[in-house]
């Protein structure tokens, strides 16, 4: 139970071996895989290959997200580009879903890409249909720089993070 960091309440930690079986059920559910870019059901000899690989990915970053002693999710954050960070993250846990644990793991994990990566922005992809990803996204500091059909891309920099993270301070307070 390595925690690599901890924000809002949220600790951010190294995936084990037990949270592999949780993790993947929550990512199989509709609401959750029909969300992702990769929508395929996940099997569990797939999840043990990919927990195998997590030690080996030095661009890539896997959290397991942790709140008053319960995993209730999964982010990541992946340096593609040379300046820059995607991320990535999805609450499983039936209590918080919809909750503003979002926007704390959200914020969290933007202070760490923005401290600890050397990027000047973070990117993410979000389907045009999943308003609530756009919604949430948009109230990190996300703004749209390209959409098609299927994907709306998405980028902000540190200054338009830090703006969005102002707004935000009253309802993160409760966490701090």
């Amino acid at each position: 139970m390595t925690v690599i960091f901890k924000r809002y309440q949220i600790e951010f930690r190294a995936i084990e071996h037990d949270d592999i079986e949780q993790l993947r059920q929550w990512r199989n559910r509709d609401d959750i895989r029909l969300m992702m870019v990769d929508q395929s059901q996940i099997s569990q000899v797939q999840q043990q290959t990919w927990f195998e690989r997590l030690g080996t990915q030095v661009n890539r970053h896997h959290f397991a997200l942790w709140f008053r002693d319960q995993l209730i999710g999964y982010a990541n954050a992946s340096l593609d580009e040379p300046d820059s960070a995607s991320t990535g993250l999805y609450i499983g846990h039936e209590k918080y879903r919809g909750s503003m644990l979002a926007i704390c793991v959200g914020v969290g994990l933007s202070e760490w890409c923005f401290e600890q990566l050397p990027i000047s922005s973070i990117d993410a992809q979000v389907a045009p249909y999943n308003q609530a990803a756009l919604r949430f996204n948009e109230s990190l500091g996300y703004r749209v720089v390209e959409q098609n059909e299927n994907w709306v891309f998405l980028s902000k920099t540190q200054h338009e993070f830090e703006q969005a993270r102002e707004r935000l301070l009253p309802m993160l307070s409760r966490f701090s």
